[in-house]
């Protein structure tokens, strides 16, 4: 083997093991943010037991207040549908933006098969992971 070429490798390494090393407080740091909105959003779904559910228009948001069976209205459009994350799942919101518009894309399809909350986060987390 050529020196030069072991040295470059190892060179190559090492930069790669300095970049990840410093990436990891970020992604740590960006973990916590999420999930202390998330708990927060969590927190304001309210009191399970005296839920109502209250709809004002055939494209609202429906609210049944169940935590993870929590659904968003079925049918809403792509515009709609971010709207909705936005003002009332800002938590999942928070994330959702980071997405590229080919995966928002691919999270809106997804809600449209599963209007589930806990689905559209599954499916958010999933996507930024990946990433």
């Amino acid at each position: 083997m050529n020196f030069k070429f072991v040295v470059h490798r190892h060179i190559r390494i090492l930069l790669a093991g300095m970049m990840l090393w410093g990436a990891t407080p970020h992604a740590v740091s960006a973990a916590d943010d999420y999930l202390s909105i998330l708990e927060e959003e969590a927190n304001s779904t309210g009191n399970v037991a005296n839920a109502t559910v209250t709809e004002s228009s055939p494209k609202a948001p429906v609210n049944t207040n169940v935590g993870e069976n929590e659904v968003i209205a079925p049918g809403l459009s792509f515009e709609e549908f971010e709207a909705v994350l936005e003002s009332q799942y800002s938590g999942s919101h928070y994330l959702y933006i980071r997405l590229s518009g080919r995966d928002r894309q691919k999270v809106y399809r997804s809600y449209q098969d599963d209007n589930r909350i806990s689905s559209v986060r599954e499916v958010i987390v999933r996507l930024l992971s990946a990433g």
